[in-house]
């Protein structure tokens, strides 16, 4: 009977030990870490490259120049560019990166600076200042100064 007390002890002690290790590895406490909000890159980033921008106006120095830019369209991935009907100041595709953490600019591989005025899920306002003019027989030409492109989805 001695051994069946001892044994029963024995017992139960496992069962307890067993339960309290299996509950205890559950991950439902609070020691999970918890997941990495995005950066300000990483959003502006999403965004930008989510789909095709397709012009809606341009203005340099404040005067509207859409004329232009008919059917220019941007598509961004994470770190390039291609364009459609780009003319002088969007080369047909290139590289960009961020100028710094805060997000609000990038530069080209052509080192052209573009500031991001404006971004959401269905608008982006880009600025960049130019320094030529360029028109040639029925191309799509450029004015210079500061140029003011907004895009739509």
């Amino acid at each position: 009977m001695k051994k069946f007390k001892t044994l029963s002890r024995l017992l139960v002690t496992a069962i307890a030990i067993s339960a309290i290790s299996t509950f205890s590895n559950c991950g439902g406490g609070g020691d999970d870490p918890k997941p990495a909000e995005p950066t300000e890159m990483d959003r502006v980033r999403t965004l930008i490259s989510n789909s095709a921008w397709k012009i809606q106006s341009l203005a340099v120095d404040g005067t509207d120049q859409s004329a232009l830019v008919k059917n220019l369209s941007i598509t961004f991935t994470t770190a390039g560019f291609t364009t459609v009907n780009g003319g002088a100041v969007w080369p047909a595709s290139g590289t960009w990166s961020f100028t710094d953490e805060t997000a609000k600019s990038f530069k080209r591989d052509d080192g052209i600076v573009v500031a991001i005025d404006d971004i959401s899920a269905t608008s982006l306002k880009l600025s960049l200042t130019w320094n030529k003019t360029t028109f040639a027989g029925g191309k799509t030409g450029s004015v210079s100064g500061k140029n003011v492109f907004t895009f739509g989805k």
